[in-house]
């Protein structure tokens, strides 16, 4: 099964940015950002097994084995050139790919939103241990979810073995003292008022980043990316990193 599935609705894009989700998320977080990105940025939403179009796949509780097997989904795709986009696990799982990508066919650059860097331990508490109510308890405190679906018993019994198993798979992430550096341009994304991952948590990304390194706060929680206001200001400080970036390519990229 392949992690994209969903056909590129801007066939003339110049620009993939593809997108990897928070625990318990799906690609239907990124369904309509599309259309707030310029015409010449495809957005591609990745889907891990076990949710959404791959429901009927195992879910993966190693995050080395999960970067890996994105890794090897991604390659056939990358046609054109590309950015990497993850928020909260996503840009854990972000980070791996990127390393995994960075010698034969390095991206334009990574934007790593709502997640502590790859060098400081998880300051989020623990969750996956929690019972079910337990865990509903904590999703409904996080506020990532609408009230509908936290409301919905039946919809719930299939999202909470997700949303667990993500949360033991980001709780199995450990910090990294000798965090590998990415080469590519890094911009940072974070949120004034984040419980999970404070304003310093976001700009030690700076310890991991090699080449030029930025970042943006957004005034909101943990799941700021909800808000479509929000997401025009992520759309557009991507837009604005990338456009010098796909004008004048490295001459040392490679095809994978």
């Amino acid at each position: 099964m392949t992690c994209l599935p969903f056909s590129d609705t801007k066939p003339l894009a110049t620009v993939d940015l593809f997108c990897l989700t928070y625990a318990g998320g799906s690609t239907a977080v990124y369904r309509d950002w599309n259309r707030l990105f310029p015409d010449w940025i495809s957005v591609r939403p990745v889907e891990y097994p076990g949710r959404g179009t791959r429901m009927g796949e195992r879910l993966e509780s190693d995050p080395a084995r999960l970067a890996d097997q994105l890794l090897a989904e991604l390659r056939p795709h990358l046609a054109r050139p590309y950015a990497l986009f993850g928020h909260s696990l996503g840009a854990a799982l972000g980070y791996r790919i990127a390393l995994g990508l960075m010698e034969r066919l390095p991206p334009l650059a990574f934007f790593p939103s709502g997640r502590h860097s790859p060098d400081c331990e998880d300051p989020a508490p623990k969750r996956a241990h929690l019972d079910d109510a337990g865990l509903l308890d904590e999703v409904r405190a996080l506020n990532g979810s609408p009230r509908e679906v936290l409301d919905n018993r039946e919809l719930m019994a299939l999202l909470l073995p997700i949303i667990r198993s993500d949360f033991r798979l980001s709780e199995t992430i450990r910090a990294e003292r000798d965090a590998r550096p990415l080469a590519c341009p890094l911009h940072v994304f974070g949120g004034t008022g984040d419980p999970e991952v404070p304003v310093e948590g976001i700009g030690r990304w700076r310890t991991v980043a090699a080449g030029d390194f930025s970042q943006t706060l957004i005034e909101g929680d943990h799941f700021f990316l909800h808000h479509a206001s929000h997401v025009q200001t992520i759309a557009d400080r991507i837009a604005a990193v990338l456009a010098p970036l796909a004008a004048s390519p490295p001459a040392a990229r490679r095809r994978a």
